[in-house]
């Protein structure tokens, strides 16, 4: 690309399935910068694809682009709901995937709206996920509600390790609407992660409500 992917809103991009047009930004994660680009009236998501360092986490020297396509294939062949891959294009580092239009898990987990049908989902997801050895990045960013349909709008897996599990790791930060609000305004990770080096969340004051949540919704996982 030819243009700063940090900022590359207003750009226009070239590609196999026609001229996209970059409209906004909708968010940055550990491999790349995803935008809403649009072709006339239809809507896509590029990814862009970044090498920057990631505290935590480490993709050797793996082509991001290689990855998300294959891990794309593996979430589809379990049946996650995830976003249609449209096209890869590894050796200009970026991909192009479905618009799923909805609120950011995170969204409503900051206004206090979590219900008992998406957690049903998410627990659903994670069972068959580590039935097959499987954990993806279970923080709420990466999820997306389209009328009742929970949606898993990354493709990141990795090899199931349990400290990474659902309900060793992710669920807490569903749980902390207070934390990821404060988290939204101020970028601090302090207010998510007890241990913010290690990305470890904060769970002292959440551990009755997430031994509910364990209790009610692990059904969805047997």
């Amino acid at each position: 690309m030819n243009f700063d992917i940090s900022s590359a809103a207003g750009e226009t991009v070239e590609t196999p399935i026609g001229k996209l047009k970059i409209i906004k930004f909708l968010g940055k994660g550990k491999s790349g910068y995803s935008y809403l680009a649009k072709r006339g009236e239809e809507s896509f998501v590029l990814k862009l694809m970044h090498y920057e360092e990631v505290s935590c986490y480490s993709f050797d020297d793996a082509n991001k682009v290689d990855l998300e396509a294959e891990a794309y294939r593996t979430l589809i062949s379990l049946g996650i709901s995830v976003p249609r891959l449209y096209l890869s294009v590894p050796e200009e580092h970026y991909l192009i995937k479905e618009f799923i239009d909805g609120p950011v898990a995170t969204d409503f987990i900051k206004e206090e709206l979590l219900s008992p049908a998406i957690l049903k989902q998410l627990f659903e997801m994670s069972s068959r996920l580590e039935s097959k050895g499987i954990n993806i990045d279970y923080f709420p960013n990466n999820f997306v509600l389209n009328g009742d349909k929970l949606y898993y709008i990354d493709y990141e897996i990795n090899t199931y390790k349990e400290d990474w599990n659902l309900e060793n790791w992710g669920i807490w930060y569903w749980a902390n609407s207070r934390g990821m609000k404060l988290f939204g305004e101020t970028g601090d990770a302090s207010h998510i992660n007890a241990d913010p080096d290690k990305g470890l969340p904060h769970k002292e004051p959440f551990r009755t409500v997430i031994e509910e949540w364990i209790n009610t919704y692990s059904s969805a996982k047997k």
